[in-house]
């Protein structure tokens, strides 16, 4: 049977109307009692990435996080919150991002995730290291929040879950396959595999486009989806926003592991060309082979120089404030804090942008290569 994927319109955050929103997205799921059931331990992983504010939508909104939290536990399950931002502890950043009160409300506890490694031989990593807290979780409740994302173009219900990774290994993983954007897509597919959400709820009311995950814009895109396939749900919102689901590297990895159903996912709720939005604008990032002349997309001699010279590499703008925290998180030591300001070894990058993703003050800007402008990658 093909996977579902149920979409529901919803405009705001008013509580109440998200609520009635994810159970009309639930439904024909079997509801959340068909997830949770009394005395199992629940938890909510939502996108945490940094401790912004609701309205920089860069992580799930308070809203979506209470309506689900509520729900599991009026069908009787022990509810925690969990999440591995990329800077600072799960409870500072929650705080920041307006869970705080949702967790002393309801009597909830927000969780910092402790490592652990699990192998499976069958997988190309076979060794993994995530979260226990997820693992020993008897229903893991997916909460991404739709944005952008300039490496991976797109972080929805399976990139969400590379917050399974804790602390500094993610800047690790970046470093050992960030460069090859389908082997850290391969990697993405197989850490959502080894998590296994029960249900992946998408905050797609509020999302956020152009240069995501953190320093895009706010888009009233206005809907959630649902679905117990996470790539399902990933490959129906790309074709809602009107674009080529294999364009995402972790849907690529599903299909090169035979994991098809979601080519096959049965669309349910609102109509999808509905929910469309006016504007949806990707990251200037995308790179040749996703957006160049076709002439250009396979020709194998395209080097690493060459692809230097498409790609954008990030730069320190009048913004910056010579914290060091980009310095201090990228894996390929290819940046440094001199006396002048902030340097960026452009051989030495590889293009994961965790420093424009981490940067606290907005002061990476992303700046395409002589190639690329010549292209026109990167426009808007």
């Amino acid at each position: 049977m093909p996977p579902i994927v149920v979409f529901a319109r919803q405009r705001d955050y008013d509580y109440q109307a998200v609520k009635a929103a994810v159970t009309k997205a639930l439904t024909p799921l079997g509801g959340m009692a068909a997830f949770v059931r009394p005395g199992v331990k629940v938890l909510l992983k939502p996108n945490l990435v940094l401790g912004y504010p609701p309205e920089r939508a860069a992580t799930t909104h308070p809203a979506m996080v209470r309506a689900v939290a509520e729900m599991a536990l009026e069908c009787g399950g022990l509810v925690a919150i969990g999440d591995s931002p990329g800077i600072g502890s799960c409870r500072a950043v929650a705080e920041k991002a307006g869970l705080g009160p949702i967790c002393a409300e309801l009597g909830i506890d927000c969780v910092e995730f402790t490592p652990v490694e699990v192998r499976d031989d069958q997988r190309l990593f076979r060794r993994l290291t995530v979260a226990r807290e997820l693992l020993a979780a008897d229903v893991v409740i997916n909460l991404p929040k739709l944005k952008t994302h300039c490496q991976m173009l797109m972080t929805m219900a399976v990139k969400n879950l590379f917050g399974a990774v804790v602390g500094l290994q993610k800047f690790q993983w970046h470093y050992r396959a960030g460069s090859d954007k389908a082997l850290f897509g391969h990697m993405l597919y197989e850490i959502c595999s080894a998590i296994r959400p029960k249900i992946n709820i998408l905050d797609a009311i509020i999302s956020m486009d152009g240069n995501g995950p953190t320093h895009g814009n706010p888009n009233p895109t206005g809907f959630i989806a649902a679905s117990i396939d996470p790539s399902a749900l990933d490959a129906a919102v790309m074709r809602v926003l009107g674009l080529n689901p294999t364009e995402l590297y972790t849907l690529q990895a599903a299909a090169a592991a035979g994991d098809t159903a979601w080519q096959e996912a049965k669309i349910i709720g609102e109509d999808p060309i509905t929910l469309r939005p006016e504007r949806w604008q990707m990251p200037m990032t995308r790179t040749l082979a996703m957006e160049g002349p076709n002439v250009l997309r396979h020709l194998s001699f395209i080097n690493r120089w060459l692809r230097r010279q498409v790609t954008a590499i990030p730069c320190p703008n009048a913004q910056c404030r010579r914290c060091g925290m980009c310095a201090d998180v990228c894996p390929a030591h290819a940046i440094a804090l001199t006396p002048d300001g902030i340097a960026v070894d452009g051989r030495a990058c590889i293009r994961c942008y965790c420093c424009h993703e981490l940067c606290p003050s907005d002061g990476i800007t992303l700046k395409i290569g002589w190639l690329g402008r010549i292209l026109g990658l990167g426009r808007k």
